[in-house]
């Protein structure tokens, strides 16, 4: 247990149980693996305590071993390892005294990223499928096979759109998987958070811009929150595409479950633990912990505005490097305020967009180098097809949450290949003219609309090919296929 090597205890265990033949079942509470063996004379219990675990005992014709903080993981890699059907977790702590070794500073803070990937790791072919519907539609258009204005292109445009617009309802069910909470409740907190009047109520909270035909726009100054729970204002944000306010209020949701299956009898839980959860989650939610998140993208706009003036240009290769992080927390949807803020003051945005390309040019080449050197069959596939969608629509959180944060070391090469893509954009004073998010169709924002010059555009795909051949590169010689496979293995 001490070096987390899951998929090499779920195989011992196995053994040590009788093997894969002797499983009838296995499920697993919030500390312990259950497993019921066919012939339970065949179970060495005591070689099962030498193994690391908290502990092993026989409960009537259940084997249960006291596994503590890490059973979902343990569960996850004993159920790949027999081939056992998964079943659902099962709402009870028989451990409630538990000593749980505390956890230092760094072992909390290097959980967050992988925390957020498991997240979202299991959703991805939604979102996958996405990004290659919408690479496939801008491909026919181009080609002129589809008009951009056609019925058929609107209706796919907003079935593309259904999975980031829902995003935090799809994390919210990953989020129930990674929490032990109800998926019925982790759904049910993403769609609170996107349910359609209440995102009319933070528009009307935040003002509204009305386009002015021949004039400047008309601004209808907002009322500052979006409605009131129990006198208190609700903080106007959009919820939209984002991930971390529902990771947070299904996080806590896991803790605040667990509490009420505890102290709730078990002959009305069913109906009251639900019944409270809600009504403790929608305030704690709405008050506390969405608006958290959303005040961490919203300050971390100003912060960058405040660095770029002290530092300049310096900033921007280590701004390029740190990408990655930003838009796995989703905050690169705040950046829009740098890119104006810059625009006005200098007449291009040298930050925010080089770097968002960058940023999806080497998770493309480091998707690729992975998809060349991957063995496993299914590892290969969804490199390759991460690869693409980085590429061509642009889409980077098949590849995010897949491959790179998945395996880390793809991650640190394009990190190291952005930063020198930013440099040389630093260099060459690289910026972008217009917004639009990052993809192989909108290059041209790097053209200067007033002089037609094609300068920045030269450069911005020279430290793009740079940077995803650093990359490549970087990711042949960091990524090992043998780590990925105990990353897999442990679920």
């Amino acid at each position: 247990m001490a070096k987390k090597d899951f998929g090499q205890l779920a195989e011992r265990i196995t053994e040590l149980v009788g093997g894969k033949d002797n499983i009838a079942h296995a499920a697993h509470c919030i500390t312990r693996l259950r497993i019921t063996p066919k012939d339970a004379s065949l179970v060495r219990l005591d070689e099962i305590k030498k193994l690391g675990v908290i502990g092993a005992q026989m409960v009537g014709d259940q084997v249960q071993v006291i596994i503590g903080n890490d059973i979902n993981e343990v569960y996850d890699a004993f159920v790949k390892v027999t081939g056992v059907e998964k079943a659902a977790v099962i709402n009870e702590n028989l451990d409630g005294d538990l000593v749980r070794p505390k956890k230092t500073f760094r072992e909390i803070l290097g959980s967050i990223f992988p925390a957020i990937v498991a997240c979202v790791f299991p959703i991805l072919p939604a979102l996958l499928a996405c990004g290659l519907l919408q690479a496939v539609l801008m491909l026919l258009i181009n080609l002129h096979v589809l008009a951009p204005d056609s019925p058929t292109v609107a209706t796919f445009t907003w079935v593309y759109n259904v999975a980031y617009y829902f995003l935090p309802v799809l994390v919210g069910y990953a989020a129930s998987r990674r929490f032990n909470v109800k998926a019925a409740m982790g759904i049910l907190m993403g769609l609170i958070l996107v349910y359609p009047d209440f995102v009319e109520l933070c528009k009307a909270g935040t003002g509204a811009t009305i386009p002015n035909p021949g004039g400047p726009p008309t601004i209808i100054p907002g009322t500052g929150n979006a409605g009131f729970l129990f006198g208190v204002p609700i903080h106007p944000a959009t919820y939209s595409n984002t991930i971390i306010p529902v990771i947070l209020c299904v996080f806590a949701m896991g803790y605040l479950e667990r509490f009420l299956n505890r102290v709730i009898p078990k002959a009305v839980r069913f109906v009251f633990v639900p019944l409270l959860e809600l009504a403790i989650m929608v305030p704690l939610g709405l008050l506390v912990l969405a608006p958290i998140g959303a005040y961490l993208s919203e300050g971390f706009a100003g912060l960058l505005i405040g660095a770029y003036n002290a530092v300049g240009p310096v900033l921007i290769p280590i701004f390029c490097a740190f990408y990655p992080f930003i838009v796995i927390t989703g905050m690169h949807f705040n950046l829009m305020a740098v890119a104006m803020a810059l625009a006005g003051r200098i007449g291009k945005n040298p930050i925010t967009h080089p770097a968002g390309f960058l940023f999806q040019y080497t998770q493309a080449a480091a998707c690729l180098a992975v998809a060349i050197k991957a063995k496993n069959a299914d590892r290969k596939a969804l490199a390759y097809s991460c690869a693409f969608s980085d590429a061509v629509p642009g889409i980077s959180e098949p590849g995010m949450y897949g491959i790179t944060f998945k395996y880390k070391t793809p991650l640190y090469a394009a990190m190291i290949g952005s930063a020198v893509g930013g440099l040389i954009c630093v260099l060459m004073n690289v910026g972008s003219y217009a917004g639009g998010p990052p993809n192989l169709f909108t290059f041209p924002v790097f053209i200067n609309p007033m002089t037609r010059a094609t300068t920045d555009l030269k450069w911005m795909i020279v430290a793009v090919l740079i940077s995803a051949v650093v990359t490549f590169v970087m990711t042949l010689v960091l990524y090992k296929d043998e780590k990925a496979d105990e990353i897999d293995a442990q679920g």
